[in-house]
């Protein structure tokens, strides 16, 4: 046994050998012609070594001086776990980290551990992750047709894991690559109707299945963006004294928004037996909701004249600009859409009023409605 004394206080590692005494030289160690011993000058070896090894650990700790704070059994816990977490190299604690997450988040992870798998097959240390390894990692995504930002992505998600690695003392920091390899990003192209186009979609005849996805759009654009999935397992019961309240399954967060007249008409139009509206009953499971709602959407915007590929997303963006350009203060945009007022640490102390989103939500669609006007400014100057 190795054995740690500190404080008047003592713990024991075990060497995982085990002899009778005879066999023992307490200078020169392990005798040779020891029982399930084949090579006692290598066992030797390896004794000093791990007894090298823990005392560079305990080292480590008086340097800091957090050892003046531990007894022994905690030295030898902290040990431990740092010996346990080195069995780990790059491949194995990503897995690692992708059964922390939650499902959906688990499988984008997922994907990009499979890409890295197809590019350098084999398990990889973290060592081998250096800057160079990233750049030709970033060219090989870029030649295989990633665009920018789903490259960003991937990258984003093996910083995630590396700093995972360095908050759980897997890995020092001198391992980290992103603060030499800077991650690529291009602004995105924003996802919304504007509302000349949001009254041509709501207006015009559409039959059949383009029509039933319009109908699911415009309902959550009155429902201040909804998300699909959540819109789609709503129930009746949902609906409470003329407000709909949900938890939002994404985020936890909850929500109760009040039904306007147009909501209501949609969703009478759309009723479900088992659901608010039915096409959680007209197709086998979620996805495949999602998969037939946004593919008929884009034959809508066709249908609509609207040069634009359509998601169940836009609905959600184009509330928010639209909210925006009508001078809707920011706090209340972000009350409306979910997101935290102010700063994360004094934004859930902060019990906005529900009647402002609700004011804001009814102007929005007034204006849509051909109720409410409003001008874009623009200056001109003379050079």
């Amino acid at each position: 046994m190795f054995v740690i004394r500190h404080n008047g206080t003592h713990s024991h590692i075990s060497t995982g050998i085990k002899l009778e005494k005879k066999y023992w030289d307490k200078d020169k160690g392990i005798k040779k012609g020891a029982p399930r011993i084949t090579d006692h000058l290598r066992a030797n070896s390896d004794l000093s070594q791990k007894l090298a090894d823990i005392q560079s650990f305990i080292s480590k700790l008086t340097s800091t001086g957090e050892i003046h704070y531990m007894n022994a059994a905690a030295i030898k816990q902290r040990y431990e776990n740092k010996k346990a977490k080195e069995k780990y190299n790059f491949n194995t604690y990503y897995k690692y980290s992708i059964e922390t997450k939650k499902p959906s988040t688990a499988r984008i992870y997922q994907v990009t551990l499979d890409m890295i798998e197809k590019y350098s097959p084999g398990e990889l240390r973290f060592s081998d992750i250096t800057v160079k390894f990233l750049r030709d990692l970033e060219l090989y995504l870029n030649d295989n047709g990633s665009s920018i930002n789903n490259t960003s992505l991937h990258m984003r998600n093996i910083r995630s894991v590396f700093n995972m690695a360095i908050d759980d003392e897997v890995i020092e920091l001198n391992l980290y690559p992103f603060r030499k390899y800077k991650i690529k990003k291009e602004k995105t192209v924003k996802r919304n109707l504007t509302i000349e186009e949001l009254r041509q979609f709501k207006n015009i005849e559409i039959p059949g299945v383009p029509g039933l996805s319009r109908d699911v759009f415009m309902l959550s654009f009155y429902l201040i963006g909804i998300n699909l999935k959540d819109l789609a397992y709503l129930k009746k019961e949902n609906i409470q004294n003329g407000r709909l309240i949900y938890k939002r399954m994404k985020t936890g967060h909850n929500y109760s928004i009040k039904l306007e007249p147009e909501a209501k008409k949609l969703i009478k139009k759309l009723s479900g037996k088992k659901y608010l509206i039915n096409p959680n009953e007209r197709y086998v499971n979620y996805d495949a909701v999602k998969k037939e709602i946004n593919k008929k959407l884009k034959k809508a915007a066709k249908k609509a004249e609207i040069n634009k590929p359509i998601s169940t997303y836009y609905a959600r963006h184009s509330w928010a600009t639209i909210a925006s350009d009508l001078d809707i203060p920011k706090e209340t945009i972000s009350a409306a859409l979910g997101h935290e007022i102010g700063s994360r640490v004094t934004g859930i102390y902060i019990d906005y009023d529900q009647k402002k989103v609700d004011q804001a939500n009814r102007k929005v669609i007034d204006l849509l409605q051909g109720k409410l006007k409003y001008m874009h400014l623009t200056t001109n100057s003379n050079m």
